[in-house]
């Protein structure tokens, strides 16, 4: 009832800005008649509906929310202000019967019914209106026969390079004969000779140079004669070779070529020299070459192949054609490279104010070199510093400090270092080699200082441009223990499952991910990304030492290297998001992430810096950094009487498996810069074995109910290379807290959370 009584009021409201003596277009539809039993009518319906025009205002279960809004704030009278930005942005002017022209909507479902073989199609249209209701709406009706098939195709039959190079490809033609008669597959073949003759060397050949003779005089059939039209140029019908390829590597827009004398390198001449760049190194990046035929893909893959680099801000081949020889031509290649600014320096300087109540400074100086070694090689040296301590909670207990210390380099080379030649020439973007090396010096006051190294080589290159793998088959990684205070020690002397974790270890295997991502193709409405990823430690190292002493590993006597244990582990991830694309500024974007780490042979459990954490402010932002789980584990059973400030077992808030769910609607405040977003994360982390020191930690059947949820609501400061982003969020289940209240962090916003980030979530 109340839904009937909105839909009348609604109704009557929709016509209130109607004028006089017209109606309110409220959409017309279309019914398709045919004689002949075989046409079906039901797709040929679809495609005629998209050729109504105008569209009606938007509908929902029979309501019109936008044109109500534009009635309610003013309808066709002048307004200003606010009640006029209400009015044109969130309401809509009504769509009058005026606006429709049946004749010109018939002419369009006419060709397009023609377009579809449907040939001398009767149309005809109705106006439905009521006076009562000042609304109307009109309904079409086609009559059509039998749709017309190919008879016959015919290639052009002449002996001429591009006649003979077009009459090739008739096999693998789009065009069949008892095919249906359809002007968009025509266009379709037509793209696909231009195709294949652009990979044959005819350089100046163009699609619109062919040309479709159809002879329809035939019963219900068609003959179609695929032809080249005379006005062609004539340098369109000739193939093309390359007689010289040329490579600028100093470029400036604008600029004139100098030709001073060039390196020669292979059969490329290369200016000005290698002082700057090793013509080696770029060549690696080029796939044309002196005496080939002319292929668009190749010409594509270079132009993308020297940007991918990075080292160069424009890329431009220009060619110069030559007279032809015989029946073919030649073309000199001109390859011009702008650079890029080849070094970087820059420091970032941060104060954070953490939900859990810690605090500090932060700094972090980053150097870049676009062409470390002459080689395009991309080094990154990052210096990383910062000091956190407890400055507010439930008491003002500032004894709980830490800082870190680090520095990390990398270097990106782009091309294959192997003991194997592997160019993998079929991609159309630049592979890479990388090696990563960093140092950490931690120090939690009060409990323990680490130092930890790692290092990393391996892979990374994109097969299309929604696909890209990385395959990192060494990773070592080394971390140290040392001056643990007596209470941190008495906390691994009580918890064996947690010291193990933070036993001294090598960690050393691979990993191995693959991203498969959508986000870069624009007007999409459906945009995907998905990345599995696995990683592993000690499987290769377990069989030798297996082989070496004649037994399985074990925890309790555990294979070392240099004296130090070897991780043995498997951990798997995914991430996966789906961004629904609702308008061009109004997204619904959710994430789904899961993992799990299994520990085997020399491990009982992960290693501490691999084990899962959630919660902060790209995770479950209603809750702190690894305050949640695992499972229910309860971590008020651990507060200190003598000193309640210690109410989270931090170190113990870690699992080997993780779920999280993450959902978010952005949308626009004050455009082009100002966003907002309401958001609901849920998730939780477990254990993978039984911990008798965090009961209720495992993993079971009935991990849905053990799920930390949270809500909010953020504003977003994006001014596209760079976000700032505040979002306040409040729990709405705890599942660590079920008997009890998670004690407030205190401050204006009670038991909500304020998170400061940069950048979005996902």
């Amino acid at each position: 009832m109340i839904l009937l009584a909105l839909s009348l009021a609604t109704g009557c409201s929709s016509t209130k800005s109607v004028p006089q003596g017209d109606y309110l277009y409220i959409g017309g539809d279309i019914t398709v008649k045919s004689d002949n039993p075989d046409t079906d009518t039901k797709p040929l319906e679809g495609e005629l509906a998209d050729a109504i025009r105008p569209q009606p205002n938007t509908s929902f279960l029979g309501l019109r929310p936008k044109l109500w809004i534009y009635n309610a704030f003013g309808g066709n009278k002048e307004t200003k202000g606010i009640t006029n930005w209400i009015k044109t942005r969130l309401g809509e002017p009504p769509v009058l019967l005026s606006e429709a022209d049946p004749t010109k909507v018939q002419g369009q479902m006419i060709n397009r019914l023609y377009n579809k073989g449907y040939f001398k199609p009767e149309l005809a249209h109705q106006v439905d209106s009521t006076s009562k209701r000042k609304m109307a709406s009109v309904n079409y009706t086609a009559t059509v026969g039998r749709q017309y098939l190919i008879e016959k195709i015919q290639f052009p039959q002449g002996t001429d390079s591009l006649s003979v190079a077009i009459r090739k490809t008739q096999p693998e033609s789009l065009l069949q004969p008892n095919g249906p008669y359809d002007l968009q597959t025509m266009i379709a073949e037509r793209l696909r000779i231009d195709g294949i003759m652009k990979e044959e060397g005819f350089f100046f050949f163009d699609e619109d140079y062919l040309i479709f003779h159809v002879d329809s005089t035939l019963n219900n059939k068609v003959n179609i004669y695929v032809r080249v039209k005379e006005t062609a140029p004539e340098k369109a019908l000739i193939p093309y070779r390359y007689q010289s390829v040329s490579v600028f590597s100093d470029y400036s827009l604008g600029d004139t070529l100098h030709y001073e004398k060039p390196v020669q390198y292979q059969d490329y001449k290369y200016y000005p020299d290698e002082e700057t760049f090793k013509a080696r190194a770029i060549l690696n990046a080029v796939f044309i070459k002196n005496g080939e035929k002319y292929s668009r893909k190749k010409h594509l893959q270079t132009i993308n192949r020297l940007m991918d680099l990075g080292t160069f801000k424009f890329t431009e081949l220009r060619f110069d054609p030559q007279d032809s020889v015989g029946r073919g031509g030649l073309l000199n290649a001109s390859i011009l490279l702008t650079q890029a600014k080849k070094k970087s320096l820059r420091a970032e300087v941060l104060t954070v104010q953490k939900s859990n109540g810690f605090a500090g400074p932060g700094i972090t100086v980053s150097f870049r070199n676009r062409n470390a070694l002459r080689g395009a090689e991309l080094l990154l040296v990052n210096l990383v510093g910062s000091f956190e301590s407890q400055v507010s909670g439930q008491t003002s207990r500032t004894g709980l400090s830490s800082y870190e210390l680090g520095a990390d380099a990398e270097m990106h080379v782009p091309r294959i270092i192997s003991p194997f030649d592997i160019r993998i020439s079929s991609s159309m973007y630049q592979p890479r080699t990388s090696f990563k090396a960093g140092f950490r010096f931690f120090d939690r006051r009060d409990f323990f200082k680490q130092n930890s190294f790692n290092f990393e080589y391996g892979y990374s290159w994109k097969q299309f441009a929604t696909t890209e793998f990385v395959v990192n088959p060494v990773q070592v990684q080394f971390a140290q223990l040392s001056d643990t205070s007596a209470a941190f020690a008495e906390i691994l002397r009580t918890r064996p499952f947690l010291a193990r974790s933070f036993d001294q270890q090598f960690i050393i295997g691979g990993n191995y991910r693959l991203v498969f991502n959508t986000q870069g193709i624009a007007n999409r409405t459906h945009q995907f990304y998905i990345s599995p990823g696995i990683d592993l430690s000690g499987g290769l190292w377990g069989l030798i030492f297996r082989a070496k002493n004649k037994r399985p590993a074990d925890p309790e006597f555990p294979n070392t290297l240099a004296g130090q244990a070897i991780s043995q582990y498997v951990k798997t991830d995914l991430e996966t998001r789906y961004y629904f694309n609702i308008t061009d500024k109004l997204v619904l974007a959710t994430r789904l992430l899961g993992g799990v780490g299994i520990p085997y042979g020399n491990s009982s459990v992960l290693p501490y810096i691999k084990q899962y954490g959630i919660g902060g402010p790209n995770s479950i932002r209603a809750f702190p950094a690894r305050s949640i789980g695992p499972g229910v584990y309860d971590p008020t059973q651990d507060i200190d009487p003598e000193d309640p400030s210690r109410t989270f077992s931090y170190f113990d808030q870690t699992g080997d498996i993780r779920l999280e769910g993450n959902a978010e609607f952005r949308f626009p405040l004050l455009d082009p810069y100002l966003k907002g977003a309401l958001f609901v994360d849920a998730g939780n982390v477990w254990l993978y074995d039984q911990d008798p020191d965090r009961p209720g930690g495992e993993f079971g059947g009935n991990f849905m109910s053990q799920l930390a949820v949270g809500a909010g609501a953020g504003v977003r400061i994006d001014v596209q290379f760079f976000v700032v982003r505040f979002d306040l969020a409040y729990p709405l289940r705890d599942p660590n807290y079920r008997t009890t209240t998670r004690p407030s962090n205190g401050g204006l916003f009670g038991t909500g959370v304020l998170n400061l980030a940069i950048g979005y979530p996902f």
